[in-house]
């Protein structure tokens, strides 16, 4: 019995396909098979059933595969011992970049650390922060970077506060609804096509608890698809100033004022495993992430 084994299993039950789980560690179908047979003989337990073309874990798996996370993850901390060592040359980090951070903040915090360090391994996932969140617990992710609105349980997640950012709606310059005089209300939202990214269920209340159901009708966690579609259709788009800003010189857009009950920012932060020192090149990433943002003075929160 091996790592390399339980890492083979790992793979077909978080990818649900032996053909996904061949892909990601590497082996032909006949190999990975007699892994897994092997594992299981050297166990005594069945690990997987297989009927009607899906891969299922048997009731025995969970712990299993409970305790092999945890041995997948010491054996990440090793290895990044190893890579301190090292130093950053050899080093390997995987960040989560939430929808507004993604629009924002990831190019020149990308530019950078390929800049500085070009044979520093980088993945970058980009989602929604509870989908991100998800994949820090199970140590696919070193960082995240998203909205701190979405809960994350503080026993296990430290948290970074960065400075909160404005968030626009807008829509084309020839909208009904860009041509009227005053402020508008929430009310005047309604039958109309809205776009957003995925909000977080606080902010989603309150859009539901003030009469917009349906808010909204385009879920997008591409801010710039977004700012497009708000650019060439009728739709009104949540989107980050910044991105405004740089449109700016196409003349296209324009930002309603729209009165609302709730403050229009983005609570950007930076989100890592409680417990866990961060490596180099975590370390540079956090820095480049608060550098771009900024941190507000007394509200740092970490582990």
């Amino acid at each position: 019995m091996n790592l390399r084994k339980f890492a083979h299993f790992l793979a077909v039950v978080e990818n649900r396909s032996f053909r996904k789980a061949c892909e990601a560690v590497h082996l032909s179908q006949p190999a990975l098979s007699r892994s897994l047979k092997s594992l299981e003989d050297e166990l005594g337990i069945p690990l997987l059933d297989r009927a009607y073309g899906r891969i299922v874990p048997t009731a025995y798996s969970k712990p299993i595969v409970d305790h092999i996370r945890r041995m997948t993850a010491e054996a990440r901390a090793l290895e990044e011992s190893v890579r301190r060592i090292k130093g950053l040359e050899e080093g390997e980090i995987g960040i989560g970049f939430g929808p507004f951070a993604a629009a924002t903040a990831l190019p020149s915090v990308m530019r950078e650390m390929v800049s500085r360090y070009p044979k520093l391994r980088l993945r970058v996932e980009i989602a929604n922060s509870g989908l991100l969140l998800e994949l820090l617990s199970q140590d696919r992710l070193d960082l995240v970077v998203g909205d701190s609105r979405y809960s994350a349980d503080p026993d296990e997640i430290s948290v970074i506060q960065m400075s909160k950012q404005e968030i626009a709606m807008v829509t084309r310059r020839d909208h009904a609804l860009a041509r009227r005089a005053g402020r508008l209300t929430l009310a005047d939202l309604k039958d109309q096509t809205t776009g957003a990214p995925t909000l977080p269920p606080d902010l989603l209340r309150s859009f539901k608890g003030h009469g917009l159901a349906d808010f909204p009708t385009l879920t997008c966690d591409d801010m710039r698809v977004l700012a497009e579609l708000a650019e060439n259709t009728q739709l009104i788009a949540l989107v980050p100033q910044l991105v405004v800003d740089e449109l700016a010189g196409r003349n296209t857009l324009t930002v309603l004022r729209v009165s609302t009950p709730f403050d229009r920012y983005a609570y950007p932060c930076i989100m890592h495993t409680r417990g866990r020192t961060p490596g180099p090149a975590a370390t540079l990433a956090i820095e480049l992430v608060s550098g771009w943002f900024g941190v507000p003075r007394a509200k740092k929160r970490t582990g």
